[in-house]
């Protein structure tokens, strides 16, 4: 193992999953310093832009979700049982706290804003290590009567950090100006702070910004708005030249605006009335040179043909190295072949009946606080402070080294001389035979 060059082996590692990693932390020493320190966390975090995770909720219970790798999926069938894995929410003061889907996320971090209640603190949460941070209390302007339009979190590359930020709608009590306020809080310094107003209009706005390429996306009429976290700057970014147009009074287009596979990605549902009825048609589209308006193409037009047969489809991955978007259909997937112009509906058996998605890349990044941390601390303090009343010396834990680990060294030799001299897909199946708890990494 120490054989393997330091640069090669992060080379290597970074390519791994994160849900690996954590595992791959008690190998030696060296692989937890390289998988711990915070450069090799930052790189790790922009491989898996393209990840294909998927994060699920369930719609009836409100209190479980799962996680569910798309990779896995056979195109060839359409019902088939694959692994699904519970995520485990995380609690504060007794209570489990879930988000609602799909939330504000960047970088395999969420940001719970508990669907906008100003009565419940803000909190960002990894799902991987179960680690959160509560945002300190957001204060209003006062005199004012304000309103809540729409929020978001991104990182800065340029300070190393993540940033979270809310547009409110100020109306001034003598005053029939409204401002829209935009303000950030940043991880580092743990503080709310005010920049440059919204130069933009967000009425009855309040999905989540889109965070790609260090900025936030939110589609408005004609535009989409873009706020570059370096700079904390606004600018407008162009649409798809020829969108679908409704044709007739009472008839109307839904746009959406997502980031999948590392790139913009705009759908359109045209309809008659309300949209859970039906629709008559949907295009999908993407932004294949980001900011570029040209670079826009369009990947899938359905028609009402064919949405006759599906319920409400809503895109939540496109995998460009597979020519392949999927999209959930109630409790179903749609796999869309997009070279061969074909698609698919799958069934995946273990799933809820009825659940909220969107895809979730793991990350590495470290939170303050850590439900499984405070536990192990806690009784760590009781078991010294029991053995200090009784007079006896503090015990340090011995570091056990069991045959289960040699023999996954012995293997992750084998299997990273292969990834070496490869530049294809990893697959991380065989690391799913280990039944370590998580909470042992920590």
């Amino acid at each position: 193992m120490s054989d393997i060059p330091s640069d090669l082996l992060k080379e290597i590692l970074r390519r791994v999953p994160a849900e690996p990693l954590l595992r791959f932390r008690t190998v030696s020493k060296e692989w937890r310093r390289i998988i711990d320190d915070p450069s090799f966390v930052r790189i790790h975090a922009d491989t898996q832009i393209s990840s294909n995770t998927l994060l699920i909720k369930n719609s009836t219970t409100n209190t479980l979700l799962y996680s569910l790798n798309l990779d896995s999926l056979n195109h060839n069938e359409s019902k088939q049982t694959i692994e699904v894995t519970a995520v485990k929410p995380f609690s504060r003061s007794g209570a489990t706290d879930v988000p609602n889907l799909p939330a504000p996320s960047c970088h395999g971090l969420i940001l719970n804003s508990h669907h906008y209640e100003n009565n419940k603190a803000w909190v960002i949460w990894n799902p991987l290590t179960r680690e959160f941070h509560e945002l300190p209390q957001f204060k209003t302007k006062p005199g004012a009567d304000s309103s809540l339009a729409c929020l978001g979190i991104g990182y800065d590359s340029a300070s190393d950090d993540f940033k979270v930020v809310r547009i409110d709608q100020l109306r001034s009590t003598n005053s029939t100006t409204t401002v829209h306020q935009t303000s950030i809080y940043r991880l580092k310094m743990n503080c709310w702070r005010m920049v440059k107003d919204c130069p933009y209009d967000f009425p009855g706005h309040r999905r989540p910004g889109v965070f790609l390429n260090g900025a936030l996306h939110w589609k408005l009429e004609n535009k989409i708005v873009v706020l570059v976290l370096g700079t904390e700057d606004y600018k407008e970014m162009p649409m798809p030249t020829n969108p679908p147009l409704p044709a007739k009074p009472g008839e109307s287009v839904v746009p959406s605006l997502e980031a999948l596979g590392g790139f913009l990605f705009m759908s359109y549902y045209y309809c008659k009335g309300n949209p859970m009825e039906g629709g008559q048609l949907m295009e999908g589209w993407v932004m294949n040179d980001y900011g570029v308006e040209k670079s826009w193409t369009k990947l899938f037009s359905f028609t009402e043909d064919f949405l006759l047969d599906v319920d409400v489809l809503t895109p939540i991955a496109y995998i460009k190295s597979k020519g392949l978007v999927i999209l959930q259909n109630f409790d179903d997937f749609l796999l869309f072949d997009i070279r061969n112009n074909s698609a698919k509906m799958v069934t995946i058996s273990g799933l809820p009946s009825d659940f909220y998605s969107q895809i979730m890349p793991q990350s590495l990044f470290r939170l303050r606080h850590s439900f499984a941390v405070d536990v192990k601390s806690k009784a760590a303090m009781k078991r010294a402070r029991k053995r200090k009343r009784m007079g006896k010396p503090t015990i340090k834990p011995q570091t056990r080294v069991e045959h289960s680990v040699i023999i996954e060294k012995v293997r992750l030799f084998v299997d990273l001389n292969a990834l070496a001299w490869s530049d294809d897909d990893y697959d991380d199946d065989d690391d799913d035979d280990d039944d370590d708890d998580e909470d042992d990494y920590y």
